[in-house]
């Protein structure tokens, strides 16, 4: 037996002679960094695994814009149609974005809440993740004249018995066609002109069942002129007014 073989043996002897407490204390000293090392990647694969399993695929998605609605509301509003219409609540959702403000005229307090929630709305928009646009009149007239609402005609050209159906609760706002600022500001034009009319892009909900007596002022839905999921936005139109 050589002098390596026999070192070995003589440690494993040692080793058992410990106790329990004694075992653990020598493992930890002198494992201690793969022992911590092997943890953090069980519990990293562990979150990643739950993240997997419990992801919801958004078939729908909803900016509230001055708006705040309670829990109850908010629940009829996403789980109930996702029930209604046949997805599955578990695995699908109808995402909210929540907390956004914008005004025609900011303060220091209100200013950094109003750009925030502009750079969020262009970037859904251009990501093509955003489809409804929950909002009070404040914000329906600044997001009807920058154009982001799509005009009801369009969105209910193939389905006149829903466009019957919503005609009472349609409205109207100003949208701008063309507006020289830009150019007016370099000084490129002589004169600012800005040419406007006035487009059906928005239905006043707060007279609808669902929301009925929640809202001391008028509230507006609008649907995002470039979203991709018409249909189901016609299925949650048809849900709302079941409500």
């Amino acid at each position: 037996m050589n002098r390596a073989e026999k070192d070995f043996r003589d440690a494993r002897a040692a080793y058992r002679q410990l106790s329990f407490r004694q075992k653990l204390a020598h493992i930890w000293l002198y494992h201690k960094w793969p022992i911590i090392l092997g943890l953090t990647a069980l519990v990293i694969l562990g979150s990643v695994v739950y993240r997997i399993l419990t992801k919801k695929d958004p078939v729908l998605y909803l900016a509230m814009i001055n708006v705040s609605v309670n829990s109850q509301l908010e629940e009829a509003m996403t789980v109930g149609f996702l029930n209604d219409v046949g997805f599955d609540a578990d695995r699908q959702e109808l995402l909210i974005y929540r907390d956004l403000y914008l005004a025609e005229e900011t303060d220091v307090t209100t200013h950094r809440s109003a750009y925030a929630t502009r750079i969020k709305l262009m970037a859904s928009v251009e990501q093509q993740q955003l489809d409804f646009i929950l909002m009070s009149g404040q914000s329906y007239d600044i997001l009807s004249s920058q154009g982001y609402l799509l005009a009801v005609e369009e969105l209910l050209k193939e389905e006149p018995a829903l466009a019957e159906a919503l005609a009472p609760i349609v409205t109207e706002n100003e949208v701008t066609v063309e507006d020289n600022e830009i150019e007016y500001q370099l000084r490129e034009a002589e004169e600012h002109i800005v040419v406007t009319k006035t487009e059906a892009n928005a239905f006043q909900v707060d007279a609808l069942s669902l929301f009925a007596g929640q809202f001391e002022d008028p509230l507006y839905l609008g649907v995002v002129a470039n979203t991709p999921r018409r249909a189901v936005c016609l299925s949650y139109l048809r849900y709302l007014l079941k409500e």
